[in-house]
Parts: C-alpha cells; sequence; structure tokens
C-alpha cells in the first residue's frame, strides 16, 4: 500500500492518478473539509472511463496535527508520499502555516520511522533555495540563506524541508522534491493555481518577474521515478522552463480569448497597490487578494535549473510549459 498525504492537492491528485494508472492500490489521507469531488473531475479530465482507477483509492480521514491518525493511516504502507502543505502569504494565517508545514512534517517523518516505512518523499518548493548572486539559475547545490526577504511561506517549508532531512539521518530513505510555479488541473482558488482564474476572467497589468513552471504531470512522474529507484537522501529540483510572468499569463490570457497584458505594473505601483488593498480588504472585512509577499515575488526575477533529474533518470523529459497551459486552459474553460 501507497500512502499519500494532500491526496485533493494538486501534486497529491496527480501522484494518486499516475499510481493508479498503473493498476497501483493507494491510500489518500484527508480533511473533513477536503473537497474530495475535485480528484474526480480531474481524473475524468484525463479519462473518461476512469471508474476503475477510483476503485483503486481507500479514502482515510486524518490530520498532519494527529499523530495517532498519521501511525493509523500507515498500517501496511510501505511508501509515503508527502504532498500536504499550507500555503498562505496572508499574515493573519502566517503562524497556522508555520504549524501545519513544519509541525504536520515532522509528525509525519516521526509516525513513518515508528511505522518503519521503507521510503518518504517529501514535497517541498524551489522558495527553499537560495539565490545566486552572479544570476545563474539556483539548482540542488544552491543553498538557503536567512533573508529578510525570504517569505514566511519559505521560511515555513525550509522548516519542514529540515524535518525531512533529520528522518534521512534517523535512517528513512528520503527523496526531496523542489518543484517551482507547478501548472495543472485542479481547484483554481488554491495556490500557483490561482493564475488561471485570474486569466479566465482578463488582465490588463504585468510585472517584469520571472520565474520556473513546470507541469504537474512531470512532478508526478518524476517522484514516482525517484522513489522506484536506488537514489535516496537526495533533493531534485523541477523546473521545466524559465518564463517571464507576463509571457506565461499571455499565453493563459489567449487561450482564454483575451487580449495581452499591455500595462506594467511598476515596483512603486506594486507597493502602493498592496498597501491600498491591506486598508481595503480591513475596511470591508475580507481577505485581502495581494499581500506585500506576492506584490514582491511579482517583480522577481529567479531563474531555476532542473536538469538533475534527467541525469539521473534518462527516460526522463519534461513538457514544453506552452503545450501545458493550453491543455489545462481546456480544464478550466
Amino acid at each position: 500500500m501507497i500512502l499519500i498525504t494532500g491526496g485533493t492537492g494538486l501534486i497529491g491528485m496527480h501522484v494518486a492518478y499516475e499510481l493508479t494508472r498503473r493498476g497501483q492500490r493507494v491510500r489518500l489521507l484527508y480533511r473533513k473539509s477536503s473537497n474530495r469531488q475535485v480528484l474526480e473531475q480531474v481524473f475524468h479530465f484525463y479519462n473518461t472511463e476512469s471508474a476503475p482507477q477510483l476503485a483503486l483509492i481507500d479514502w482515510v480521514e486524518g490530520d498532519l496535527s494527529d499523530l495517532f491518525s498519521l501511525e493509523d493511516a500507515m498500517e501496511g504502507v510501505r511508501h509515503v508520499y508527502h504532498c500536504a502543505a499550507s500555503v498562505s502569504f496572508i499574515p493573519a494565517e502566517r503562524e497556522q502555516m508555520l504549524k501545519n508545514n513544519i509541525e504536520g512534517t515532522a509528525n509525519l517523518v516521526n509516525a513513518a520511522m515508528e511505522k518503519k516505512i521503507s521510503r518518504l518523499c517529501h514535497v517541498s518548493s524551489v522558495a527553499t533555495l537560495g539565490k545566486n548572486e552572479n544570476g545563474s539559475p539556483a539548482d540542488e547545490n544552491t543553498h538557503w540563506k536567512n533573508s529578510p526577504k525570504n517569505s514566511w511561506y519559505a521560511i515555513s517549508k525550509y522548516g519542514a524541508e529540515r524535518e525531512a532531512w533529520r528522518a534521512s539521518e534517523e535512517g528513512l530513505d528520503v527523496i526531496i522534491v523542489n518543484p517551482s510555479l507547478v501548472l495543472g488541473p485542479g481547484d483554481q482558488s488554491r495556490s500557483s493555481l490561482e493564475v488561471f482564474a485570474t486569466a479566465k476572467k482578463g488582465l490588463r497589468w504585468y510585472t517584469d518577474g520571472m520565474a520556473g513552471f513546470v507541469d504537474v504531470r512531470d512532478v508526478a512522474a518524476a517522484m514516482i521515478a525517484l522513489m522506484e529507484s536506488d537514489v535516496k537522501n537526495e533533493r531534485f529540483v523541477l523546473s521545466a522552463e524559465n518564463l517571464g510572468f507576463k509571457t506565461a499569463f499571455d499565453r493563459m490570457l489567449g487561450e482564454f480569448g483575451h487580449k495581452p497584458t499591455t500595462k506594467k505594473l511598476s515596483p512603486f505601483l506594486g507597493e502602493l497597490a498592496w498597501r491600498l488593498e491591506k486598508i481595503f480588504a480591513a475596511l470591508s472585512g475580507r481577505r485581502p487578494r495581494i499581500v506585500k509577499e506576492t506584490i514582491r515575488a511579482a517583480q522577481e526575477k529567479i531563474r531555476f535549473d532542473g536538469s538533475k533529474i534527467k541525469r539521473v533518470i534518462p527516460a526522463f523529459e519534461y513538457r514544453p510549459v506552452e503545450k501545458s497551459i493550453a491543455e489545462f486552459c481546456t480544464f478550466y474553460k
């Protein structure tokens, strides 16, 4: 049996899809608040006759904060894919995110060692990598640097990654993957998928920022290939292409029938925008749509080198991001 945490999240459901496509039975950890319907929608998107795959899923209710529920979920399990994580840039949600990501991962690896799980794949993020001062792409050897510029999400994922490394030092075989911005079909109200919801409505503003992008199917395939290999206690950056945000957004806008972005959001306007949004959100009692961390991240130009996986798994190839965007926009349409 294979356990997947975050089974209703973007990466978790795609790991489940690929494993069940191969005929393997999986156990998905979920919370009461999880939207299990979106997994069925995604399975149907890829395969209209996906009922046999869905039958291979065992749903088990649990929570990363509950060590006993994790140990129960790991009964008879040999491999664990830890895909669950909280993503938020809202200051009021910071404390809970830190708790979920760091303490939750600590509980998971402790349960895995208690139940003598053979291998663990931990989904981290490129947010835990440092930035090369010479502007060269960040890779597995670009180490974390403490900085006031680090987002609290990055801090939470770095703390979670340290728990995974601790487990590797205590005898658990661990694989860590660091995906860049992950694109795929799923709940468009969550994390990186919000870009599809924004593009669907239309967008006029752009920034000069740049980041790495990767197809979620490639992330899932890489994770499974690594877990089924002899590799252990290593990290892998998973990033297919480095694109400017304008380029990526314009491709999405075109798929949704909108015109490309035309107005540049300068750093000055960005700083003004998040401050005004903070005031408006407080007055109206809603969550802010943009915050300081997201505005500043949109201005950054960061590149990543995801080629290590191809040297270790020679048959692995990334999908072109442009084709991935076109395919996934049909799901959101």
